[in-house]
């Protein structure tokens, strides 16, 4: 055999060989075992999450299914799932890009029983959560679930407060608030000493808080020459028959924070010596205490006090037309808001009070032009429209006492176009 015919023969065996190492070496690095991470055991808790995974190769490509469905997007070598039912398979499927071989593994992630946290409130709370009596719910939390044997529970809460624990009974949390979160972290523990830790929550209820209005005579505004306002609560009255009640009124304009007087009667009146200032309303606070809870609730109102100074009219027109036909006469707006006095205001078409709001004790007397009285009024309601009188200018005297200061209004006013 010739040195020739000797060396092809060598060089085709070496390169048969570098083929077949080559193609070993390409196969070799297929791994698809599915790997679970260090300390991961099965079975696993319910809700737990675990990632799987398998040897990293840039030339390869991945599929993850779940019970044999493709999970889209999960491309990667790992997956991170949470474990929420037992026996699922999951499997992948790693393709090399280069060799064009592929190959799959799977495996069965199982899972120990999930358990069932119940809560019992056993003492309800008030809702205001002061430190007396609004900090006194309790509630025990109770776990069961098949094939653990013994339950651990730890108490928490998300808005840094500790929560405390009946001593003979660590399943009981003491003195918590109404309406806030707490959670309890329960360890469920296995015959073989295996466990697990679910989170449940939980939020206390409270007394129920009763349903009133605040009420006043008169509603909103008083006048500083009758300030005399007579407060009162409305609402479901048997839901408050054992319940005790006190006011308090903020007075001060200089302090709106000051209680200037307080009440324990039921329709208590509050006199306002001064007016409000710059328009600002004062508080006025009822405070309903239950005496079966010791719970208690606090309602609030406003009333406004404004001066006086009336605005009398010098003509009105009863000829019938639905305008200007009483004698009407009312707190000047224009004291009210400090704008320019005008005389445009309709007063049929604008709402308008009866004069003793303005005042304590109020008369009114006309007269015609030769002094003879014509009409006389102790208290009265805006509703003269001259009566029979002929058309003409007549006189008025209007005596008006106010509790700090007395006021006497006189003029003509004129009756127009009651074809009288």
């Amino acid at each position: 055999m010739s040195n020739k015919l000797r060396n092809n023969i060598f060089y085709k065996i070496f390169i048969s060989l570098i083929f077949i190492i080559n193609s070993f070496s390409l196969s070799a690095q297929m791994n698809c075992e599915i790997e679970l991470p260090d300390g991961v055991n099965l079975p696993v808790c319910y809700g737990e999450e675990i990632s799987l995974s398998v040897t990293y190769d840039s030339n390869c490509s991945y599929q993850w299914s779940k019970n044999g469905i493709d999970i889209s997007g999960e491309n990667s070598f790992y997956l991170t799932t949470t474990i929420t039912e037992n026996n699922v398979k999951y499997s992948v499927k790693v393709y090399n890009n280069q060799s064009q071989e592929e190959c799959t593994d799977e495996i069965v992630i199982t899972m120990m029983n999930q358990f069932e946290i119940k809560f019992e409130q056993t003492q309800l709370t008030c809702s205001n959560n002061n430190a007396e009596n609004g900090q006194n719910a309790k509630v025990i939390a109770t776990a069961s679930g098949e094939g653990f044997d013994s339950f651990v529970y730890e108490w928490g809460s998300d808005f840094g407060e500790n929560v405390w624990t009946n001593p003979s009974n660590p399943q009981e949390a003491i003195g918590l608030k109404a309406w806030k979160e707490y959670y309890v972290n329960v360890t469920g523990i296995t015959p073989a000493g295996d466990s697990c830790t679910q989170t449940a929550t939980f939020t206390p209820r409270a007394y129920p808080n009763p349903i009133l209005t605040i009420v006043s005579t008169p509603k909103d505004t008083a006048y500083i020459q009758n300030p005399y306002v007579t407060f009162g609560f409305e609402g479901p009255i048997d839901s408050i028959e054992h319940n005790s009640w006190s006011w308090a009124f903020f007075n001060n304009p200089e302090d709106p924070t000051e209680i200037s007087s307080t009440s324990i009667l039921e329709n208590p009146v509050n006199v306002y010596s001064h007016e409000s200032k710059e328009g600002s309303p004062y508080r006025v606070e009822l405070n309903i205490k239950s005496a079966e809870y010791g719970c208690d609730t606090t309602f609030s109102s406003s009333i406004i006090v404004l001066p006086v100074k009336l605005k009398i009219p010098n003509i009105f027109t009863p000829n019938g037309d639905g305008y200007n036909d009483y004698f009407i006469i009312d707190n000047d707006p224009t004291t009210e808001t400090g704008g320019e006095d005008n005389n445009t205001r309709g007063f049929e078409y604008e709402s308008y009070n009866a004069l003793n709001d303005y005042y304590i004790r109020t008369e009114l007397t006309i007269f015609n032009r030769w002094g003879r009285i014509v009409y006389r009024s102790s208290d009265y309601k805006n509703d003269w429209d001259g009566g029979n009188l002929p058309d003409g200018t007549y006189f008025y005297v209007l005596e008006c006492v106010g509790e700090y200061n007395n006021h006497r209004y006189q003029g003509s006013v004129t009756i127009f176009g009651s074809g009288r």
